[in-house]
């Protein structure tokens, strides 16, 4: 009977160490500098936002777009950001990395050449992924354009973290950034 009162601890032990998986979905429209963001839990959807880069701000829309709102790249949200990437960075275990994009600049000699300098900068860099997460998916997708003007990137990646890593790197990451702002001061 005293060993029933051993399986709560456990439940909870157990949860915080299985690995979560999380997908991200990002476009970026290069031309008028838009974009979408989505992020996925367990395939449920948890955040959609469609994001426009103006100068040095962010201008953020929820998914009906009624919510608009504005940050700054030095704010004090993009430092907490850049320093729980930072943490989490090294946590995580890509499963799956893919970038689809179309390209065309109204010039198919330059389109096919731009198209191909792209792929090769792209595959030298999974090849160093590769090298450090040899079990990881990835995947170069590529579409030209060749009669018209147009340069969209979509990347969809996959990684798993426990759920420990993410609350231990958030609360650092707090820590970190409100050090760093105090000592902008």
């Amino acid at each position: 009977m005293n060993g029933l009162y051993l399986l709560i601890p456990t439940f909870f032990i157990l949860l915080l160490t299985m690995p979560v998986f999380i997908e991200v979905k990002g476009t970026l429209n290069v031309l008028n500098m838009s974009g979408v963001l989505s992020v996925f839990v367990f395939k449920k959807k948890i955040q959609h936002i469609c994001y426009q880069i103006k100068g040095k701000t962010f201008i953020l829309q929820d998914e009906g777009g009624t919510n608009e709102k504005e940050v700054a790249f030095d704010s004090q949200e993009v430092i907490l950001y850049e320093e729980f990437v930072k943490q989490i960075k090294n946590k995580t275990r890509l499963k799956e990395l893919f970038v689809f994009y179309n390209i065309g600049l109204s010039d198919a000699f330059l389109s096919a050449m731009v198209s191909g300098t792209i792929n090769i900068a792209l595959l030298i860099f999974f090849t160093s992924i590769k090298n450090k997460k040899p079990t990881a998916s990835l995947g170069v997708y590529d579409t030209v354009s060749y009669n018209k003007e147009v340069f969209e990137i979509s990347v969809k990646g996959k990684v798993s973290i426990s759920l420990f890593d993410v609350v231990y790197s958030f609360v650092n990451s707090v820590i970190l950034s409100k050090k760093r702002a105090n000592n902008k001061i």
